[in-house]
């Protein structure tokens, strides 16, 4: 049999644990005279979730199928756990069929929703390298190409739901592109032209407004903080400013996102061991997601006003560089003691929070790799996060639960905020020591954000990147959580 003979179709149909299929694999399984059951018996395959099993010229109609683990068929009472079995089960398949060749898939609808469906087969399919192909070409493929349908779904919401599923996959996914993208290729300015093209059309359409900010600028508004820490490098630093006015020409009533921007940092003249320091190419995972964020509201065309504010820029050591002991000024008038120049991700945000708040907007939201402590805490399975209001936790909580980035509340209390207060010789101080550091870097955030503000501050240094390939997100860089954002901004839509 020749290459040419072989078809590119897959399809995916799910087990639960007491062996029950789901629609399309029962119809399958009495077309072939229970062929799918046995092999399942003869396998090491339970039906749990993240199991799969493909099997081959099932039916001259189908030349592939991959059985996918449900789990338990009693219906979860949690949103997170439903959600992911859908996101597992799904991602599974597609990497299963994608490494048989297989390309046009099928996906039996009743696995699960529409919308996780989608995010498990489009995050799934996602890779990015610059591994050179046989053709001696450079792979960098970011989505290779599948086609994916769903059996059974007649309902329009249906697809509705799964064309929003695959806009938060693609997000993230963009997201992901950069966070992988090495430093070399991903400098501010290549930040910047990176997002240009990804929005274009909704730049070009009005959809989006997009404002690229320079030294200058940065110097007028007195941000002496983001400065310092920009000025270390011979790359241009960038403030990339985004809007979107889905709910109202004037953009009252915003939400903004802040997005920590360090397209490398090497921890500057207080610089970091050598080991793992490339994965500091990802430090601008908060700028990624924020972006990327903004990407799939204005996609999707929710009724909301939404500003992205990202402050990009290196933390390299030079002649020029901020050294320990020197003094900053912030935009809001307080000076800070730089005690440690690898605590430069709060000194941009705390410059880039001042502004956001002249907006007035309902909700700040930063998002930011800002300390190994929340790593130390938390792992790679929640970030933190800090928030002013119960409700507002409440909120992120529930957007955290639906999209399967979780979330843990840290504690934002006074007594953290003193320890940034130790200096002899300025108002605040970058670093204080080891303790409750993930909560100390959060209350010297709060210095920056006025009275009364909604704020949230999302520490994603330890959900940055994963260590390990899952059924649905590989190895790498994760894109976390902006899935999460995208969610808050559909909850917080204006009627």
């Amino acid at each position: 049999m020749t290459d040419s003979t072989v078809d590119n179709k897959g399809y995916i149909v799910g087990i639960y644990e007491n062996e029950e299929f789901t629609p399309l694999g029962q119809q399958l399984n009495e077309k072939t005279n229970g062929h799918l059951l046995k092999s399942i018996k003869l396998s090491d395959t339970k039906g749990k979730v993240g199991d799969n099993l493909v099997l081959y010229d099932v039916t001259p109609e189908v030349s592939r199928v991959a059985i996918v683990g449900l789990g338990k068929k009693e219906n979860s009472t949690s949103t997170y756990e439903k959600n992911e079995n859908t996101r597992k089960a799904i991602g599974s398949g597609v990497k299963a069929l994608k490494s048989k060749n297989a390309t046009h898939l099928t996906i039996d609808s009743n696995i699960g929703d529409a919308k996780q469906t989608a995010e498990g087969a489009f995050l799934s399919n996602f890779k990015f390298d610059f591994k050179t192909g046989t053709s001696g070409k450079n792979a960098n493929s970011t989505n290779e190409s599948i086609q994916v349908q769903l059996s059974g779904a007649t309902a329009a919401s249906s697809e509705e739901c799964f064309k929003e599923g695959k806009v938060l996959a693609e997000s993230q996914n963009f997201a992901r592109v950069l966070m992988e993208t090495p430093a070399n290729l991903l400098t501010p300015t290549n930040f910047v032209e990176h997002v240009r093209v990804q929005m274009k059309e909704l730049i070009d359409s009005g959809k989006v407004e997009m404002i690229v900010r320079e030294e200058q600028w940065v110097k007028d508004q007195k941000m002496g903080m983001f400065w310092g820490v920009a000025k270390g490098s011979d790359e241009p630093l960038k403030f990339l400013e985004l809007h979107y006015r889905g709910a109202s020409a004037d953009g009252k009533d915003s939400i903004v996102y802040v997005g920590k921007g360090i397209t490398f940092d090497s921890g500057g003249i207080s610089i970091k061991p050598s080991a793992n320091m490339g994965l500091m190419k990802g430090d601008m995972g908060g700028a990624a997601t924020a972006v990327s964020a903004m990407f799939g509201v204005a996609s999707l065309g929710l009724k909301v006003n939404l500003i992205t504010i990202t402050p990009l820029c290196e933390n390299m050591p030079s002649g020029k560089a901020t050294k320990p002991g020197d003094i900053l000024t912030a935009a809001n008038g307080k000076t800070v003691e730089v005690d440690n120049t690898d605590a430069e991700g709060r000194l941009i945000l705390g410059d880039a929070l001042h502004y956001a708040c002249s907006f007035k907007p309902t909700h700040i939201i930063d998002i930011a790799t800002l300390t190994g402590a929340i790593d130390v805490a938390l792992g790679q399975h929640y970030a933190g996060c800090f928030t002013t209001t119960d409700s507002l936790w409440d909120q992120l909580n529930e957007c955290g639960n639906i999209s399967g980035e979780r979330l843990w509340r840290m504690p934002l209390i006074p007594e953290y905020r003193k320890q940034m207060e130790t200096s002899k010789v300025a108002d605040l101080i970058n670093a204080a020591g080891r303790s409750g550091g993930a909560c100390c870097a959060a209350g010297f955030l709060k210095e920056f954000i006025t009275a009364d503000q909604s704020w949230s501050h999302l520490d994603i240094a330890g959900v940055m990147s994963s260590t390990e390939d899952g059924p649905y997100i590989r190895k790498g860089m994760t894109g976390k959580p902006t899935r999460t954002l995208i969610e808050f901004a559909k909850k917080n839509q204006q009627q």
